[in-house]
């Protein structure tokens, strides 16, 4: 128990003011579900920690290094592209549900891939050999983060009108994926905020 309520604390607090929790501010205003958002967010993300647990390291050695960020920031292009996509209102409600639990759950099983809560994870599982405490902590600890920033995405989305949203919400995800990409080619300005590419090429250094 102990473990878990640490792994909880230990990732919540990393993910306060993350990009995560703006994704799923923007999920909100896209999505008219969001219990399927929710549920498809709750899905990637415990599957991402099943494989910062299991084989964090292994990932680490297989791709290179300089490619994480390219990686998610190519992902992030593609929901910008994906957003602007209008919905049919003609297309059934569990159908619509269905494509925005999947969409939740890739689009943040993609976007944990290599952030500073994966390592968090890959360090509390390898330090205590214990699997599920800390898989079923990380996911908790992000949820209590994003769930209320998807709530109020979605309480926003009911103001506006859906053609604008779409607009915004992908030029937020472009502003996401190339923010992401910057970061990868050290061409981000300091702005006094933690290096996440030095962390990243550090925890990949230590586990060699």
């Amino acid at each position: 128990m102990e473990l878990f309520l640490l792994s909880i604390l230990a990732v919540a607090v990393a993910e306060i003011g993350d990009r995560s929790m703006f994704l799923a501010a923007l999920f909100g205003m896209r999505c008219r579900s969001a219990w399927a958002v929710f549920w498809g967010m709750a899905a990637g993300l415990f599957l991402n920690q099943l494989l910062s647990a299991v084989a964090g390291i292994w990932l680490f050695a297989v791709i290179a290094t300089d490619w994480h960020f390219w990686v998610v920031g190519a992902a992030f292009l593609a929901m910008a592209v994906w957003v602007l996509i209008p919905e049919d209102e003609e297309v059934e409600k569990d159908t619509r549900a269905r494509s925005a639990f999947f969409a939740a759950a890739i689009a943040f099983f993609l976007f944990e891939m290599f952030d500073k809560t994966q390592l968090a994870v890959i360090t509390l599982a390898g330090a205590s050999g214990a699997l599920l405490p800390v898989v079923l902590g990380a996911t908790v600890g992000i949820l209590l983060i994003t769930t209320p920033a998807l709530i109020l995405g979605k309480r926003f989305a009911a103001s506006i009108p859906a053609a604008p949203m779409r607009y915004v919400a992908s030029g937020l995800f472009l502003l996401i994926g190339l923010w992401t990409w910057a970061e990868a080619g050290g061409w981000m300005p300091d702005l006094g905020l933690p290096d996440l590419s030095g962390m990243l090429l550090g925890a990949a250094e230590n586990h060699e």
